[in-house]
């Protein structure tokens, strides 16, 4: 009976040694965990901190990007009208058969367009700086003729030149401004107003940039579109 008593004890000796080096593993689990987790916790501090950095950075790059984004719209439209302006009194005339202005197209031109438009005030007095076919190969008789160009010196001169579809020696020719694609188009958008106003003998005047000014029974009337 005692020798099975120290068995038992010897084995619950045994079994409390395994349990010790066991739980003494587990300690020394925990032990390394917490440093691992205190490291990661740490590399965690330190990437929620360069994130939130860089989330600040490209907030302040977003607002530059907007304020450059602004400012190249602005400085697009000072260029349009910069360019728009330098060519204010200049004229773009399609459909006038190749030649037809000789050697000299601005004396062509001044003796012209008085004529042509029935302006006699604008006789011998019709100032144009330059005149010129646009920049392209001469074309073969049967193509389309090259637009030509031309400059008046004054612009109140140039107010009094019809822009619009016209026929000269039963040949359909335009004359339209010398614009930008853009302001080009929105003068396009008024040639209807403007046949209808003409046919109805109601003076008008179409202001830059693109507003048209119509004179009515004693008023003013402007239109932006």
């Amino acid at each position: 009976m005692a020798h099975s008593m120290e068995l038992v004890l010897r084995d619950i000796q045994q079994s409390n040694s395994h349990t010790e080096e066991k739980i003494n593993e587990i300690n020394s689990s925990i032990s390394n965990m917490d440093k691992k987790m205190e490291v990661f916790t740490k590399w965690l501090d330190d990437a929620e901190h360069r994130i939130g950095n860089m989330e600040d950075a490209v907030q302040a790059l977003e607002t530059t990007i907007q304020q450059l984004q602004e400012n190249i719209v602005k400085l697009q439209d000072k260029t349009k009208d910069l360019e728009n302006h330098s060519r204010r009194c200049n004229l773009r005339l399609v459909g006038l058969p190749e030649g037809e202005e000789g050697k000299d197209p601005i004396s062509f031109l001044k003796d012209w367009l008085p004529s042509f438009f029935n302006l006699p005030d604008l006789a011998d007095k019709l100032e144009i700086e330059r005149a010129h076919r646009a920049f392209a190969p001469k074309p073969r008789n049967s193509e389309r003729p090259r637009m030509l160009i031309f400059k008046i010196l004054h612009y109140r001169d140039k107010e009094l030149i019809f822009l619009g579809s016209l026929i000269y020696k039963n040949k359909s020719i335009h004359i339209f401004p010398d614009v930008n694609a853009d302001l080009f188009q929105k003068y396009k958008s008024f040639n209807g107003v403007k046949h209808l106003c003409k046919d109805l003998a109601i003076p008008f005047t179409l202001l830059y940039p693109a507003r048209l000014r119509i004179d009515f029974q004693g008023q003013q009337l402007f239109f932006t579109s």
